[in-house]
């Protein structure tokens, strides 16, 4: 095989030179001797491949120096696929440097030790004297230095746009709107769904967060491997934070977590304890608020109330005096009309035959005199109930007798909610160790929710006290067949101002704070119900033995 500068001989002796810009030059070089010395000693990589064969016929120093090489006798004769990726050069590109003379492009080079090298190449089609192709000179330039570069800055964009996701995704978690009505759950719901958005694959990220009974998750989260799991706890709960990929991408071997993303997830997992505890703080502070408000307004009522039962009171007393004076007068009155009639006949008393007046009066003053007594009981039971209400005082009460109690003072609600209401006392009697009134309270706050919750008159009420010795409790079980709760709504039940009812008719206080006069007294209220066909309310309580000293 001819060395290379046989090949710059024959090149002299054969070949005309095509410039990149088509145009064909007479470049016979004169000196064989000048042309090799000026290919050899050149500072850029040159190399001659045979078209044809697609070998490399020579290699300057400059080549061996950059691909690794100590004698061109290593290069020469082989395929020039095995130096660079001659890919690149073929289809289009081959064409061009076909028809155009030469091409500038970038390409990689293999070296002798195995690695790879960027490179820059001009590449000059050499032909013979018939303009045929014969060979491509190639000269290349390292570019090792430039593409590090751009790699640098791609890292370093990369670096930046994953701490801008990061820095979004803090200001999303600080920017969470939440307010009153906000619960737990929803801001935790805002939370994982923030989270996936700072990572760098975050169609295939995930995020739960799970805080006592909270379960909360981002819209495509299944059960997998978490690449980070961060517990805490919050006031007596314990909880944590899950964050992960899937495992469906090809990819996913490389889906690691950079420790700027952990540290991100770590201080993301503090802000999530802040804004819940702010947030139940937050709770805590409406709801005593609230309760405040709800006794004030209650200490008003009271207030009202008394004075409203001394108004009535006294001209009440008045209707009781005269009635009874009445009805005596009538009694002394009738054997004197009664011989009248026998003598002279029927006759007109207000504008009725004495015989018809006779009784309709009687029935009147009566009626009178059961109206006012009525009215004296009702004031008499509201007087009580606000007076055990403010005082505080525990005894030994008959719950029977509260629950009696209770019944009366809602009687005209009840028949004006329904026709059939139903009373069962226990015959034992159990006895309660508290306050009468504020149970009274609990049972009128029942009563109330079942007359509400009724959509017609048919429907009934049932209401019962039931005794277990075994358990040492006594129940006030309050059924209705109202409209119900529906399921998303009974886990609210029990909560400060939570109500089925619109809101300017309901404070939403009632079975809250049914709840806590219950838990005071050492019970509890159980809730049964089933949307469209009725409710069944449960208050259980302690009994205390009849003959217990108080």
């Amino acid at each position: 095989m001819k060395n290379g500068q046989e090949h710059i001989k024959a090149f002299n002796d054969r070949m005309r030179i095509s410039s990149p810009s088509g145009t064909i030059q007479s470049g016979i070089i004169a000196d064989p001797l000048v042309a090799n010395a000026a290919i050899s000693s050149s500072i850029s990589p040159i190399a001659f491949v045979d078209v044809t064969t697609e070998t490399i016929v020579y290699v300057n120093h400059s080549f061996l120096a950059v691909w690794g090489y100590e004698s061109s006798e290593e290069i020469i004769g082989k395929s020039a696929s095995l130096f660079w990726d001659t890919q690149m050069m073929t289809g289009n590109i081959g064409k061009k440097i076909s028809d155009t003379g030469g091409w500038v492009g970038e390409l990689t080079g293999f070296c002798k030790d195995g690695s790879q090298l960027p490179l820059q190449i001009s590449a000059t089609m050499l032909v013979d004297s018939r303009s045929l192709p014969m060979f491509q000179m190639l000269s290349f330039l390292d570019i090792s230095d430039r593409v590090n570069a751009q790699n640098e800055q791609r890292r370093l964009m990369a670096d930046l746009q994953e701490r801008v996701k990061e820095l979004r995704c803090l200001y999303n978690i600080l920017s969470i709107k939440r307010d009153r009505e906000t619960t737990v759950a929803q801001l935790l719901q805002q939370f994982v769904s923030a989270i996936p958005l700072s990572l760098r694959w975050p169609e295939s990220a995930y995020a739960r967060i799970v805080i006592g009974d909270i379960d909360v998750y981002s819209s495509n989260y299944s059960i997998s491997s978490s690449l980070l799991l961060i517990h805490f706890e919050i006031g007596r709960q314990t909880g944590f934070l899950e964050v992960g990929y899937y495992p469906a991408s090809e990819a996913h071997a490389e889906m690691k977590l950079l420790k700027e993303e952990e540290d991100l997830l770590r201080a993301a997992s503090k802000e999530i304890i802040r804004l819940v505890e702010q947030k139940r703080d937050e709770d805590e502070l409406y709801q005593n608020r609230e309760r405040l408000l709800h006794a004030d307004k209650l200490s008003s009522i009271g207030i009202l109330s008394t004075e409203i039962m001394h108004e009535i009171g006294n001209p009440n007393n008045f209707i009781a005096l005269n009635a009874r004076i009445l009805s005596r007068a009538w009694e002394d009155t009738l054997p004197v009309l009664d011989m009248y009639y026998r003598e002279m006949g029927d006759f007109s008393v207000a504008g009725l035959p004495f015989t018809e007046a006779r009784k309709e009066v009687t029935r009147l003053i009566e009626g009178i005199i059961e109206g006012s007594e009525r009215i004296g009981k009702i004031s008499s039971h509201l007087r009580t109930f606000m007076t055990k209400k403010s005082s505080g005082n525990k005894e030994n009460f008959s719950l029977n007798e509260a629950v009696l109690k209770a019944i009366a003072f809602s009687r005209n609600m009840i028949d004006s909610s329904t026709g059939t209401f139903t009373v069962t006392l226990t015959p034992e009697t159990p006895f309660i160790r508290g306050d009468s009134g504020q149970i009274q309270q609990v049972v009128i706050n029942l009563l109330a929710n079942a007359c509400q919750a009724l959509t017609k008159r048919e429907s009934q009420i049932r209401i019962s006290t039931v005794l277990d010795a075994e358990e040492s409790t006594t129940r006030v079980i309050v059924d209705d067949e109202g409209c119900g709760i529906s399921q998303k709504n009974m886990v609210r039940i029990m909560d400060p101002f939570f109500t089925t009812r619109n809101s300017r008719d309901s404070t939403g206080l009632g079975l809250s704070i049914s709840n806590d006069i219950a838990v005071s007294h050492g019970g509890k209220l159980l809730i049964q119900s089933v949307e469209h066909k009725g409710t069944r309310v449960e208050l259980v309580l302690p009994i205390k033995k009849k003959d217990e000293n108080r």
